[in-house]
Parts: C-alpha cells; sequence; structure tokens
C-alpha cells in the first residue's frame, strides 16, 4: 500500500467517522424530541385523567341527587293524593251539612231606580244648569 492509498483510506474513514458522529448527533436530538413529546403527551393525559375523574364525580353527585329528588316526588305525590281525598271527603261533608240544613235567606235591597225615567229626566237637568251657569 502506498501513501496515497493509506490517505484515501484514512480520509474515508474520516468521512466515514463524521458520518457515524452526525448520526450519533441526530439521534440524541430525535430522542431529546420524543423526550419533550412524552412529556408533554404525559401531561395532557393527566390533565385528561384528571379531568375524567372530576366528570365522574359529578355524575354520582348528580346520580345521588336525582334519587333524592325522585324519593321527595314520590312522596310529595302520595301526600297530595291523600289531600285530595281529604278534601274530597270534607265537601262531601260539607254538602251533606249544607243539604240537611233549613237554611232561609231573604234579601231586602231597595227599589230600584227606573232608569228610563233618569235618562228622560237628564235633559231637563242640563237646561237647568246651563241656565244658571
Amino acid at each position: 500500500m502506498t501513501i496515497k492509498d493509506l490517505r484515501a483510506h484514512i480520509f474515508a474513514n474520516s468521512v466515514d467517522n463524521a458520518c457515524v458522529v452526525l448520526q450519533i448527533d441526530n439521534a440524541h436530538l430525535a430522542a431529546d424530541d420524543f423526550r419533550v413529546k412524552y412529556k408533554t403527551e404525559l401531561a395532557m393525559c393527566q390533565s385528561v385523567e384528571s379531568n375524567v375523574h372530576g366528570l365522574h364525580k359529578v355524575t354520582d353527585d348528580t346520580n345521588v341527587t336525582l334519587l333524592q329528588l325522585e324519593t321527595e316526588m314520590e312522596a310529595l305525590k302520595e301526600e297530595l293524593l291523600f289531600m285530595k281525598k281529604n278534601q274530597k271527603k270534607e265537601v262531601q261533608g260539607l254538602q251533606a251539612l249544607i243539604a240537611s240544613s233549613e237554611l232561609t235567606m231573604e234579601v231586602n235591597a231597595p227599589k230600584s231606580q227606573d232608569l228610563s225615567k233618569i235618562m228622560a229626566d237628564l235633559p231637563a237637568q242640563y237646561d237647568e244648569l246651563a241656565q244658571k251657569n
């Protein structure tokens, strides 16, 4: 081998080494990029999991409240039916009391005025007032 061949061989090895170093640097940059992306995705995933957990709690609370309100509604329906029955009994009792009592009512109202006479007197009253003024 000649010096020229050795120099060419050294140059080729240097170029190969530079390519390997470049590939290693690219691999480090890619690894750093993936690390940053992983941390970002992990933070977003944890945030979503936290939100989902919070929403599960809200859903559970809403379901408990719904059950309580349904129970109250049933109790109020029963109370309404009971009150309607009592009211119906009371009305029937009062109707029976009214039917059995002998109440007589007389109204002494004053005699109503004759509107046609009042209407006929109006022009005369108007003329009288006009003459006074």
